[in-house]
């Protein structure tokens, strides 16, 4: 049996239920948000066609999220194919806000550090992390990654904060002109990436506030 067949058969359960409960918490804010328009058109009759697109589209997301759920068996088989019969080492580079699979000095993933988990392997020397993908939404989330914790690095601000390197307060550090200068790059992707999402966001914050001011 190899390294990576004991670890995945010993891990199984906690990847699954990782996954699982990733996939129950955005299709359980699917369907509040599916409630949410579906009780404001009940109740005021407005903007029906509108509200009828996004509905559909909230309860095809619904599905394609449930779709998604159901192929742990899958997505766990295809990891555990890229690290049979030899482990694939990763070179991780930290941040502050997530872990960065590095290729070639390019950073090819971003793990979340939100709720990521590190596992010891059957093989000392390494560690399985499991965790997700740091992007508002992504074709395959969940991400299984062989690293030595001894070689891991730190982006060079990280480095600094971590070394006590940073005059700026901490609570301060986000208004920083770097930061504001990487958000803003990050907020136009996010906005090009996710339109229909925010527009749902946007019309979800009229909504509420129509129904509570109509009932209070």
């Amino acid at each position: 049996m190899t390294v990576a067949q004991q670890d995945f058969d010993y891990y199984q359960r906690t990847i699954q239920e990782m996954y699982q409960n990733y996939y129950w918490k955005r299709i359980a804010i699917t369907l509040i948000a599916f409630v949410l328009i579906l009780l404001y058109t009940i109740i005021f009759r407005e903007s029906l066609i509108l509200n009828a697109v996004l509905l559909i589209g909230l309860a095809a997301i619904a599905v394609y999220l449930f779709n998604a759920k159901q192929k742990f068996s899958e997505v766990f088989e295809n990891f555990l194919a890229e690290n049979t019969p030899d482990l694939k080492i990763q070179t991780i580079q930290e941040d502050e806000y997530a872990y960065n699979v590095m290729e070639n000095g390019e950073q090819v993933i971003r793990v979340n550090k939100n709720g990521v988990r590190n596992l010891p392997s059957s093989e000392k020397q390494y560690t399985m992390m499991v965790g997700f993908a740091k992007t508002f939404f992504s074709q395959e989330p969940l991400q299984i990654i062989y690293y030595d914790m001894l070689e891991i690095t730190y982006e060079e601000k990280f480095r600094l904060k971590r070394n006590g390197y940073n005059s700026m307060p901490r609570f301060l550090r986000r208004f920083s002109f770097s930061n504001l200068k990487a958000g803003v790059g990050n907020i136009f992707s996010f906005v090009l990436g996710n339109i229909f999402v925010l527009f749902i966001v946007f019309r979800l914050v009229r909504y509420i506030i129509a129904m509570f001011r109509n009932f209070l």
